[in-house]
């Protein structure tokens, strides 16, 4: 049994684990005073009143991890829900006025969530008293059916004001849907909390609208102002933002927090996500801005004291904490979730196959992405969809060592559930789609079956189709992943202009690659 540690800081605003990214000159200030607070004088307020605090606990990016997990360094033995729910229950213990919320991608990215399609995390939501969640993009990529099943199942509401869906905003969305809503008011410890939540505007660029439901980002900016307005007229004492959109150290497309937060008045904290960042505080403008990184590995907080006799907010401040061994695993979120746990751990340890030699997965033209390839064409052929090439790469994993091959490799070779997508394509747009992804020096995407030699700005020197020259103008059905299809992350805009003209005839099937590989790999008893 792990040794249980209090929650309490001496020193509130500073990092306290892994991943934190460079010190801003605002949290410098944090850091150099007694506490971290913005706005307001320190508490005491100089003058005579009573101070109360209510207490925002807040989630992030968990990805279905229950569990402790690992950071991108390599940290090991961190994380999970069920660290972070032990930590919040004794923040309980100490902030009797509290909220409790999440701030997107609640589930999808590890077996046991999908083995529930998501419904274990909304179950726990549930079971732990969260008072709101907003959407991620991710919380979309199992298509409308799984996140209309999630919606059905959470007890609480699910908010996020810049959707469109059939002509209406949330709050006004049928079925469902219905649970969607713009903002909430919580009354905690007397004073009003309006909660707003905001989703990335990137959904376009990664998520096709056959996956999406129908649903749309709009912009964020005009509908965090329309929330705030009708919360400042509820009189609301606060207004806390759950944006699924994060810190960087410049706007994004996916993350323009700055230029929403500049353009809006009248919120007091951002809560952020999506760019599995730690960073504690940093504020823009006069808004307090925190997020707790990702898969739980911190949780974070916020303080608001509120003076009793006039109201006022006096003083924020916020932080967040790494989950590691000094947190037990949460005992009712294990109980949960072991059913589900142990299903997604004797799946990950089926065989289906073996390699017998090494197999390169190294650059463009790859063996392991041309084996990619051949088994994605060969899933479209059985359902019935042929055809004649496909555009994908690897993910970075590497070589494939000798060996047996298990349900959870397959995770790691092909670690998202993307859909198969086919569109026709000229033979030029196949020209135009290759020299666009070779602006990508990280990108290994193959083009199978095909072979293609040309330099940055000359024709191809040489352009074949199973060893046949390829002809001016002959078209061809070539599949991709749903998410290249939709830009790769604007990365690949060219394409999706290609694949979105109506003679490309774009199709999002219901196959996903790492389904289709594992059935490969079945089919042949191991990669060769």
């Amino acid at each position: 049994m792990h040794e249980k540690h209090s929650c309490r800081v001496a020193c509130v605003g500073g990092d306290f684990g892994q991943g934190a990214g460079m010190i801003s000159p605002t949290r410098r200030r944090f850091l150099a005073g007694s506490g971290a607070w913005l706005g307001g004088a320190a508490l005491g307020f100089g003058q005579s009143g009573r101070a109360r605090t209510v207490s925002i606990f807040h989630t992030t990016d968990l990805h279905g991890h229950i569990e402790p997990t690992k950071t991108y360094d390599g940290l090991i033995d961190v994380g999970g829900l069920a660290r972070c729910a032990t930590c919040i229950r004794q923040w309980r213990r100490e902030s009797p006025h509290s909220i409790l919320v999440d701030v997107g991608d609640v589930y999808q990215g590890t077996p046991a969530s999908l083995v529930s399609e998501g419904g274990m995390m909304i179950d726990l939501f549930n079971r732990l008293g969260y008072d709101a969640w907003a959407l991620g993009n991710h919380d979309f990529d199992w298509g409308p059916e799984a996140l209309e099943a999630n919606l059905t199942r959470s007890k609480p509401p699910v908010l996020t004001a810049n959707l469109e869906r059939g002509g209406k905003k949330p709050g006004g969305f049928d079925g469902a849907w219905g649970k969607v809503l713009p903002w909430t008011m919580k009354e905690v410890g007397g004073f009003r909390i309006a909660l707003v939540g905001l989703v990335t505007p990137g959904l376009p660029y990664w998520l096709s609208p056959e996956t999406l439901g129908g649903a749309s980002a709009t912009d964020p900016a005009v509908a965090l102002q329309a929330a705030v307005n009708e919360a400042v007229a509820a009189k609301a004492d606060a207004v806390v933002v759950m944006g699924h959109m994060g810190w960087r150290f410049q706007d994004d497309f996916a993350n323009p927090v700055r230029e929403t937060l500049r353009a809006v008045k009248g919120v007091d904290v951002f809560l952020a996500g999506h760019s599995h960042q730690n960073q504690p505080t940093w504020s823009v403008d006069d808004v307090l801005c925190s997020q707790a990184s990702y898969h739980g590995i911190h949780c974070g907080r916020v303080d608001l004291t509120f003076d009793l006799e006039t109201r006022k907010l006096m003083d924020r401040r916020a932080f967040t904490l790494l989950m590691d061994d000094r947190y037990a695993l949460d005992p009712a979120v294990m109980e949960t979730a072991r059913p589900d746990l142990k299903k997604a751990e004797e799946q990950l340890a089926r065989e289906v196959g073996e390699v017998k030699e090494v197999i390169p997965g190294r650059g463009r033209g790859s063996k392991l992405a041309n084996f990619f390839c051949e088994c994605f064409a060969e899933a479209l052929g059985r359902a019935k969809v042929p055809v004649d090439g496909v555009f994908h790469g690897t993910f970075g994993t590497g070589d494939v060592m000798p060996g047996k091959v298990t349900v959870a490799d397959c995770w790691t070779l092909l670690p998202y559930e993307n859909l198969l997508a086919t569109a026709e394509v000229t033979a030029e747009e196949l020209i135009e789609i290759v020299r666009e992804d070779r602006t990508d020096r990280r990108s290994d995407r193959t083009l199978w079956p095909f072979e293609i030699e040309m330099k940055r700005d000359a024709p191809p020197a040489k352009f074949l189709h199973r060893g046949q020259p390829v002809k001016e103008g002959q078209r061809f059905t070539i599949a991709f992943n749903s998410y290249d299809a939709q830009s790769g992350g604007r990365r690949l805009m060219r394409l999706r202009e290609i694949v979105f003209q109506q003679g490309a005839k774009r199709r999002t099937t219901e196959i996903d690659t790492r389904s289709a590989l594992i059935d490969g790999i079945l089919q042949r008893g191991g990669i060769s």
